[in-house]
């Protein structure tokens, strides 16, 4: 099955919103690391849908690509990718973000760990 990604665009685009939204400093720290970390899902090396977003959300929210807003950027589009996949997020904000400062404060934010937190939190995405 092919997968529809997010572009270099679309991620600026959510960036720009989400800093809009709830603050922080605008701008691109090294465009590079984001199209890096746009492009890791596509290289053919990940079995399914789960671990192309796991290494999606591992590598934007820890390239540093933004000046700020990072992890935000990433949580965001890994959403996307996954409802652009007919995929969505099963658990809550609380449980969702408790899961992401747990493990961004434990060191242990890396992609098997999202991969699992992922096959046990997602669903068919419903119309």
């Amino acid at each position: 099955m092919a997968f529809s990604y997010l572009t270099l665009d679309e991620a600026l685009r959510i960036h720009e919103i989400l800093i809009t939204a709830f603050g922080g400093a605008r701008g691109v720290r090294d465009l590079g690391l984001i199209e890096a970390a746009l492009l890791r899902p596509q290289t053919g090396y990940y079995t399914d849908l789960i671990e192309e977003a796991a290494a999606l959300w591992e590598s934007l929210a820890m390239n540093h690509g933004f000046v700020d807003g990072n992890k935000r950027v990433a949580y965001a589009c890994l959403e996307l990718f996954l409802q652009l996949n007919g995929t969505d997020i099963a658990a809550d904000n609380v449980e969702i973000e408790t899961f992401i400062y747990r493990h961004l404060e434990a060191g242990t934010f890396r992609k098997d760990v999202l991969e699992e937190w992922l096959r046990q939190n997602t669903e068919p995405l419903t119309s």
